[in-house]
C-alpha cells in the first residue's frame, strides 16, 4: 500500500512539473515574460518613398547624409501613400511635402521649428528644397504658356492654396490668341497637385487646349521629358549628374519652394519635436520604440 502511494506521488509530481514547464513556455512565447520590445513602448514603423522619388533622393542627401535606410522601411510610391500609411498606423513615421500636411496626421517640429510656409520662407526650417519642372530646351507654344501661367498670380495662388511656398509672381496672366493642341506633364507626386490644379484652370482659359498630368516620381519625370515622351517633367529635386550627362538639353523651371514635413500618427503622444540627427537615426534603424527617444 505504501509503495503504491509513493508511485502515485511520483506520477503527480511529474505531472505538475510538466504543467508548470508548459505554462512557462507558453508565457514566454506570448511575450508576457522576457519580451522587452513589447514592454518598452510603441514600436516605430519607418515609412519612406521608393527609388523613383525625388523627395527620397533629397531626404537621403540632406537628412541621411547618403547613408542607407533601414531595410525594414516601408517604401511607398507617392506622398499620398506615405500619408495614408502614417495616418492608419499608430507607430508610423514618414516624410511628405508641406502640401500633404493636415489635421489627420501630426507634423513634428524639427530642431524646434514648425514645418510651415512662413518658416520655409524665413529659412528657419531645416529641411527645404525647390520644386521644379523641366523642358527639353527652351519651352514654346502651350508648354511656354503653361509655365508662364505657373509663374503668374493665378499660378502662385494655386501653389499657396495647395499648401506649398509661393515665389514672387510675374503678375496677372495674359491669355494669347490661337493656342490649341495638347501637352503631357509627368513626374513628381509632390508637384502633382499643383500641376493638376493649374492644368484644370489653364484648360478653362483655352477651349482648344488639353493638358494631361500624371505622377510616377521625379526620376520618371526627368526621364520622360528627356526621352521625348512628355513635354514637361516634374521633379522635387535637382537633376542628378548622370541625368545631366544623359539629357544635357533639359532646362529647369522653378515652380515654388517646399519643406519636407516629418509626420507621425495623430495618436502618437511620445514625440512633438525631433532633431535632424534623431530623424536620421530613426531611418537608420537605431531606434526600435518611440519611448527610446
Amino acid at each position: 500500500m505504501i509503495k503504491m502511494n509513493l508511485k502515485k506521488e511520483k506520477i503527480i509530481n511529474k505531472t505538475l512539473v510538466l504543467i508548470i514547464a508548459t505554462t512557462l513556455a507558453a508565457v514566454l512565447l506570448t511575450g508576457c515574460i522576457g519580451n522587452e520590445s513589447s514592454e518598452s513602448g510603441l514600436t516605430i514603423v519607418v515609412v519612406g518613398r521608393d527609388s523613383a522619388s525625388g523627395t527620397r533622393e533629397f531626404f537621403w542627401e540632406h537628412v541621411m547624409d547618403k547613408e542607407d535606410f533601414v531595410q525594414t522601411m516601408l517604401e511607398k510610391n507617392s506622398n499620398g501613400g506615405v500619408y495614408q500609411t502614417v495616418k492608419q498606423t499608430e507607430g508610423a513615421i514618414g516624410y511628405v511635402g508641406l502640401g500633404y500636411v493636415d489635421n489627420n496626421i501630426k507634423a513634428v517640429k524639427i530642431n524646434g521649428i514648425d514645418a510651415n510656409v512662413d518658416n520655409v520662407i524665413s529659412g528657419d526650417y531645416p529641411i527645404a528644397r525647390n520644386l521644379n519642372m523641366f523642358t527639353d530646351g527652351e519651352p514654346s507654344g502651350i508648354t511656354e504658356e503653361f509655365l508662364k501661367y505657373i509663374d503668374s498670380d493665378q499660378g502662385q495662388s494655386i501653389v499657396e492654396d495647395e499648401g506649398f511656398v509661393p515665389k514672387t509672381s510675374t503678375g496677372e496672366y495674359q491669355t494669347v490668341e490661337g493656342l490649341s493642341g495638347s501637352i503631357t506633364i509627368v513626374g513628381s507626386t509632390t508637384v502633382l497637385p499643383i500641376a493638376e490644379k493649374a492644368a484644370e484652370e489653364f484648360n478653362k482659359l483655352y477651349d482648344d487646349v488639353t493638358i494631361t498630368v500624371n505622377g510616377g516620381g521625379s526620376s520618371v519625370g526627368v526621364q520622360s521629358v528627356g526621352e521625348g515622351t512628355a513635354d514637361i517633367g516634374m521633379a522635387s529635386r535637382e537633376m542628378k549628374s548622370t541625368e545631366e550627362t544623359k539629357y544635357p538639353s533639359l532646362v529647369k523651371h522653378i515652380v515654388c519652394s517646399d519643406g519636407i514635413a516629418i509626420i507621425v500618427n495623430k495618436s502618437n503622444d511620445y514625440v512633438d519635436s525631433l532633431t535632424v540627427e534623431e530623424v536620421k537615426s530613426i531611418y537608420l534603424g537605431s531606434y526600435s520604440n518611440w519611448d527610446e527617444l
